[in-house]
């Protein structure tokens, strides 16, 4: 009974060496390529910025730079690695408040962003409005075992989290747009449409706002805070990110649920966020490399068709 025994132990040996010389043999794909540092450039334009008013000339459009994490530049495509992360650690939420500290950005941004002091209307100021929900749903969250870091108008480099939402309220000076319109940019990770989806049901019906697509601005779709091909002071790309406008406070009704009503509005983007965070577990969020097309991508993002709940 020796011989097949000696026999089947060595055919599992022969079977694994050949196992671990063709693992040793089956290269990194992101060892494949160019490794380029954090801002240095791409082989692809940036994603345009709507409130630059020379980034539309298309006869020169600005060059992609490399996230904080780096990127692998390989035939048609660019690799962006994915992050080192604990996998088991405490989730993190980002609420950036909208215009808060814009006097207070780096240089990259421009000086363009600190004339953009927010919206104002029957006394009240946006980024009051915004700061009030986002701490409340900090403390929401919080109570969830989930950390969450206020954020102002300048993001930290990469910025890397379990989601980002950007907080913002509207005005058409007149008080006849009512309802409110979230927006998400492309080149990041595949859960964008996720994120934006879960907190729109939730929100429309826990507030009765209408959905407002048809208004959703170019400055939605190319926001600074989740451009990392133009900044580096941007959510990482495989930190789902969305903008939200929550209503317009030029409007009666709408100011009324913002100003009267922050409670409802903040348990509503908090049912929101919690809810893709248990549909989406960091071994999901975080499993592989994102890779991007190095055909430029212009005019730019894309908006993301949503039926009027």
């Amino acid at each position: 009974m020796r011989r097949p025994v000696a026999l089947l132990i060595t055919v599992v040996s022969v079977v694994a060496a050949v196992a671990f010389v063709y693992q040793s043999l089956t290269p990194d794909p992101r060892s494949l390529g160019v490794i380029v540092p954090a801002g240095g450039p791409l082989p692809i334009t940036a994603d345009p910025d709507p409130d630059d008013p020379t980034d539309m000339d298309l006869t020169a459009p600005p060059v992609a730079l490399a996230p904080p994490t780096g990127a692998v530049v390989q035939q048609g495509v660019v690799r962006l690695p994915k992050p080192t992360i604990d996998l088991k650690a405490q989730r993190r939420v980002g609420i950036q408040v909208g215009h808060w500290q814009t006097t207070d950005v780096p240089k990259e941004y421009g000086t363009r962003i600190t004339a953009q002091t927010g919206a104002a209307f029957a006394g009240y100021t946006e980024v009051d409005l915004n700061m009030e929900i986002a701490n409340r749903m900090k403390t929401l969250l919080t109570a969830q075992g989930i950390a969450v870091d206020i954020i102002p108008t300048t993001v930290p480099i990469g910025y890397l989290a379990d989601a980002f939402i950007a907080l913002h309220c509207d005005s058409d000076g007149v008080g006849e747009l009512s309802g409110f319109k979230m927006a998400r940019s492309n080149r990041r990770g595949p859960f964008e449409d996720a994120l934006l989806s879960t907190i729109k049901d939730v929100y429309a019906k826990a507030t009765g706002l209408d959905y407002d697509f048809a208004h959703v601005s170019r400055q939605m779709l190319g926001y600074f805070s989740f451009n990392w091909s133009r900044y580096q002071h941007a959510t990482s790309p495989f930190t789902p990110s969305v903008i939200m406008e929550m209503g317009f406070i030029s409007n009666d009704d709408d100011r009324d649920l913002l100003v009267e009503h922050p409670d409802v509005v903040a348990r509503a983007l908090t049912d929101g966020v919690l809810t893709f965070l248990d549909e989406h577990p960091r071994s999901k969020l975080f499993s592989g490399d994102l890779i991007v097309p190095q055909a430029p991508l212009r005019p730019g993002p894309q908006a993301t068709p949503s039926a009027t709940p």
